[in-house]
């Protein structure tokens, strides 16, 4: 009897610390899980209010980052339509499709020597002034339409005062472009859309504990768009370099010639444009009254061969007919930015100007001119890369299909097991989310065009549309409508050949 007591005790013993052995380890491993996954800190508030916390606030911070990224939606919240356009007030103007972004401008005033009103805007550059009460926006009226004969009547400004009304209504004849300080333009871009997505997965990373990677995606993230606003600032610095310093030029006001500058060219003014040792560069568009030129419009048209520009007539009929700049018209008219190659000055009787150069007539200046356009069009036309709308939306819903079931199981499966918390549940589900649109997937499309571009200029080709280089990979052919825009009439000799072997 005592013999199966002892082993009974025995046996129990060893069950005993069978038992024991499997709750230390229970203990140990428990206690390994516990310090790799911390659980949320005990002064927490409630799961729920913490939740309704951050969903004000992701919504708060929806609300300011969408009024920045759409003019629309903030035209809507932050202002009121009004039926008339007042000084003091501001316009929502949107441009035609790839001429840039909208933009809110205020409405401006300014009481002219006459005591007239001028209200106007200055969207992207160019000045349009608002007539009818506030009624209508016009561009800015230069006098282009009027009849041939009223062009070679016309002697210039007869007095200062009117010079000075024309001055306060067109501005002066400059083409000058403000550079933005690099931090304004780098706030500007990280403030974007897809930036703004890209820190907002960086800090959910950084929640979960992955410091290393979410730190080295945030470097990344503000180095390209650095390197992007650097880009920016160069090309707009390669624009500023289509201005040409002002020079001096004869311009007829006051029934006298007086010497002054490009820059102080007005619509209306009678001025002398003559070549001396060099090209010279006609600083606006104008009409030759007097005299003839030989001009080149390969800055404009890409056509080499020079072009011959006489004086406008008005005999008969042909006075009473409206000015076209365009087409009938056009073999009168200088345009800016072209480069007179050689001039022949007018003959005897009729204005004579001190220089011996052509007497033109000013019609166009600043970025109201034909040059002033091109430099718009370059500036204004660079927008983001887009893709095919359609595709792109079809992949990323898609994506979110399964994105939304494999939130849903991980959620489901961690609630029922019950292992880890409620907040880490709800980050590991963002995450899922979030992953449907990779953070690196604009950063790689942007450098993929950004490579093109650098391409193209490698070959001498200047792009002034980038948006469209995803789409020419479907291009299949490419027509040409004459060489002239490809080629110069100016010969480089590169070597000569004796015709031997050697």
């Amino acid at each position: 009897g005592g013999g199966v007591a002892a082993a009974v005790g025995a046996a129990a013993a060893a069950a005993l610390d069978a038992a024991s052995s499997s709750v230390n380890e229970t203990a140990i491993v428990e206690a390994v899980h516990a310090q790799e996954r911390k659980m949320p800190s005990p002064l927490l508030p409630d799961f729920w209010a913490v939740l309704f916390l951050f969903a004000v606030f992701v919504g708060n911070a929806l609300v300011f980052f969408v009024q920045r990224w759409s003019l629309a939606v903030k035209s809507r919240v932050q202002f009121a339509r009004t039926r008339e356009l007042v000084a003091g007030g501001l316009a929502y103007v949107t441009p035609h499709a790839h001429q840039g972004a909208a933009e809110i401008i205020p409405v401006l005033e300014k009481t002219l020597e006459t005591g007239e009103k001028h209200v106007y805007i200055i969207f992207q550059r160019q000045k349009y002034q608002v007539v009818d009460n506030g009624a209508k926006v016009t561009e800015l009226e230069m006098p282009i339409t009027s009849p041939i004969k009223e062009y070679i009547s016309h002697r210039g400004f007869q007095t200062p005062q009117k010079a000075d009304a024309a001055r306060d209504v067109f501005g002066s004849n400059s083409l000058q472009i403000e550079l933005p300080s690099f931090t304004a333009s780098f706030q500007k871009q990280v403030l974007g859309p897809v930036p703004v997505f890209q820190f907002f997965c960086a800090s959910l990373w950084l929640l979960d504990e992955y410091w290393n990677y979410a730190l080295f995606n945030i470097f990344a993230i503000c180095m390209y768009e650095a390197s992007t606003v650097f880009g920016k600032l160069k090309n707009l610095q390669a624009l500023r370099g289509m201005k040409k310093d002002a020079v001096s030029i004869q311009v007829y006001r006051c029934s006298k010639w007086m010497q002054l500058t490009t820059e102080d060219l007005l619509p209306g003014d009678i001025f002398s444009v003559a070549k001396q040792n060099e090209d010279v560069n006609i600083p606006c568009d104008a009409l030759i009254l007097r005299g003839s030129a030989v001009v080149n419009e390969a800055s404009l048209t890409g056509e080499s061969t020079p072009q011959m520009k006489e004086a406008a007539v008005a005999e008969g009929s042909e006075g009473e007919h409206p000015l076209d700049m365009e087409k009938q018209h056009r073999v009168h008219v200088l345009y800016s930015g072209t480069t007179m190659l050689q001039h022949t000055a007018p003959g005897e009787g009729g204005l004579q100007a001190p220089d011996g150069g052509c007497v033109c007539y000013c019609l166009r200046t600043g970025f109201s001119s034909s040059q002033g356009k091109l430099v718009r069009m370059i500036e204004y036309s660079q927008e983001q890369v887009l893709t095919d709308a359609k595709e792109v939306l079809a992949l990323l819903t898609l994506l979110l299909i399964f994105a939304l079931c494999s939130a849903g199981y991980v959620l489901h499966k961690g609630l029922k097991e019950g292992k880890r918390s409620q907040y880490e549940l709800v980050l590991r589900c963002v995450l899922i989310l979030t992953s449907v649109v990779p953070p690196e997937l604009p950063m790689q499309t942007a450098v993929a065009v950004n490579t093109a571009l650098f391409a193209l200029f490698k070959a001498s080709v200047f792009c002034t549309e980038p948006f469209r280089i995803p789409f020419a990979g479907k291009v299949e052919f490419a027509l040409f409508d004459k060489t002239g825009t490809l080629t110069t009439d100016q010969l480089v000799a590169t070597g000569t050949w004796s015709g031997s072997e050697t």
